[in-house]
């Protein structure tokens, strides 16, 4: 039996890490610029959000294909990019006063009216939103940038007299028209 000749060695694949170092899950922040719909009070909320947003994923991209045969064996030819489907989700921690809920059910008032259910025009409610990976050094390494987002959904907030010690977390799902991925400096 021949041996398989392997390229991968151990001693570089460490000293490639300690270069390099690896990304970590929970070195992250977003910017969630508040929507031109929204009246300037909530200026300030916009960065509070940014700031109580625990987790949340960098969205997928998806090549479509579609089987393609000219001659022989048939094979996947691209026919469209998909980037994220249903959207992206995001989860909040909620302050004592409500105000990250508050400020999405107001954002949402801005996409769909309140009192007459009427859409409104989308460049009140879209903003582009920003998902940042940070480094140990909290220097940002890679940005996520979300074209014309927008709340697609704010899920339920359970309340639970036996649950003392808990706090609220808020999840929003994203709508979002396409993403591009930039380092710092591009």
């Amino acid at each position: 039996m021949s041996e398989i000749n392997s390229t991968f060695n151990v001693g570089k694949f460490r000293s490639e890490v300690l270069g390099y170092g690896l990304a970590r899950t929970n070195r992250f922040e977003v910017n969630i610029p508040v929507p031109v719909g929204m009246s300037g009070s909530y200026k300030s909320y916009g960065s509070l959000v940014s700031l109580f947003c625990e987790e949340t994923n960098f969205p997928p991209l998806i090549v479509s294909t579609k089987s393609y045969k000219i001659f022989g064996p048939s094979f996947q030819r691209p026919v469209s990019a998909e980037f994220g489907g249903e959207g992206i989700t995001m989860t909040f921690h909620v302050d004592r006063e409500m105000l990250v809920k508050r400020f999405f059910e107001d954002w949402t008032a801005t996409i769909v009216g309140e009192d007459d259910f009427l859409l409104y025009y989308q460049d009140q409610y879209v903003v582009d939103m920003e998902i940042k990976q940070l480094n140990e050094q909290d220097e940002i390494s890679y940005i996520c940038k979300l074209y014309d987002a927008f709340p697609r959904s704010i899920n339920i907030m359970a309340l639970n007299n036996s649950a003392q010690s808990q706090t609220h977390r808020l999840t929003v799902m994203f709508a979002y028209r396409y993403w591009r991925g930039f380092l710092p400096n591009e």
